[in-house]
């Protein structure tokens, strides 16, 4: 693979020895802001499909066996309370292709900082930065087994396969000494297992008015912080999950809500959490297919950054952020459209889904993540 030096490395004359992680790439005075950002984020937004199956399964006592409920349930990141049933178990498949785009609002593609800036040992080799482009893509193909231990409890293993190629260039214009002019690129990729997630999920009500579960997830640091393909900690998430009742609208027509709500709790940096919730609608025709309709929610406990992480200092004024990017304590609301389809005999089903960005103006983010996959009920 290519290694050169990164433009602002070049301009600040420091040579490096090969690098081996997307993290010591970025790892320089000048953006160490964006890298900070990036590893903070990155794999910590990997939008993680539900535990939950397409179907479910009821005991008949009359016949003393379980019976396939009528619905598909679409909701492809919104948990559901019903269990699976006891015995039955659930495989599951999914790739999204995440391009993450955009920081602080602003397009990682096209940034610039034109104030002049320089590092504090070098105040007297001011430098600009006319153009810099970043692209990070991760593709993730994520598998997920669930098992019914019980009517009310299942259990579930979700294991992320993620490929993921990091591309940067730039120009940094020096203002005095020679090579005024200089220009970097970097190019890497990286594959490994993401973090891995432990789900369980136990039904605690279930009446006339819909059904309520307690869920636990404990979530495994197996995937290369370095890489931004893992968060580096440990987390233990409590989940609460409800579900109304399904209402029929017209023949073969019946709407269902969902509400989930948790806390993304990291013992070793409590800074490090943060609360999530999620409301679905799904729109369900029998056995053949649902659409579904959510918002999710994610709220930090703490600033993406801790106040001057990404400053430099400036020319004639106050240090600033190199692109004036300060992601601040961003709040994360994004829309998930899709569902799922009946592919073959009550048995495989065809999972397709986007999630968009609802406010892209804040934190790190990726514009647009398209799901498709493919799950089989047993």
């Amino acid at each position: 693979m290519t290694r050169t030096l990164l433009l602002v490395l070049a301009a600040l004359a420091m040579a490096r020895p090969t690098l081996a992680s997307f993290d010591s790439e970025l790892d320089t005075p000048a953006l160490r802001g964006i890298d900070q950002a990036l590893a903070a984020s990155v794999a910590k937004a990997l939008p993680i499909p539900a535990a939950s199956a397409g179907i479910t399964f009821r005991f008949d006592p009359a016949t003393s066996a379980f019976e396939r409920e009528i619905d598909i349930v679409g909701q492809v990141f919104v948990e559901r309370a019903r269990p699976i049933g006891r015995g039955h178990l659930n495989l599951s498949v999914v790739y999204q292709h995440i391009d993450t785009d955009l920081i602080d609002g602003k397009d990682l593609s096209s940034l610039s900082d034109v104030r002049p800036m320089y590092l504090p040992r070098q105040k007297d080799d001011p430098f600009v930065i006319p153009h810099f482009k970043l692209s990070l893509v991760t593709n993730a193909v994520i598998p997920s087994l669930s098992y019914g231990v019980t009517d009310d409890l299942e259990v579930n293993l979700t294991v992320p396969v993620l490929y993921s190629s990091l591309d940067a260039s730039g120009v940094l214009r020096r203002l005095s000494g020679v090579s005024p002019v200089q220009r970097g690129i970097t190019t890497d990729t990286a594959l490994g297992v993401g973090d891995v997630f432990l789900r369980s999920k136990y039904r605690l009500v279930r009446g006339w008015l819909g059904e309520v579960a307690a869920g636990l997830v404990f979530r495994l640091p197996s995937g290369d912080e370095g890489n931004f393909q893992g968060t580096g900690l440990f987390e233990v998430d409590p989940r609460l999950y409800a579900s109304t009742p399904a209402v029929t609208l017209a023949p073969h027509v019946r709407v269902q809500a969902h509400v989930n709500a948790g806390l993304d709790l990291t013992p070793q940096d409590g800074s490090r959490g943060e609360g999530r919730w999620a409301v679905g609608f799904d729109c369900m025709f029998d056995s053949y297919g649902t659409l579904s309709l959510a918002l999710l929610g994610r709220e930090p406990f703490s600033r993406l950054l801790p106040p001057g992480a990404g400053d430099i200092p400036r020319v004639g004024g106050p240090p600033a952020p190199v692109f004036g990017i300060d992601p601040g304590h961003p709040s994360y609301y994004d829309l998930s459209i899709g569902g799922r389809v009946n592919l073959w005999r009550d048995t495989v089903f065809g999972i397709l889904d986007v999630v968009v960005p609802v406010n892209p103006d804040g934190g790190v983010r990726a514009s647009v993540v398209p799901v498709i996959g493919l799950e089989a009920v047993f």
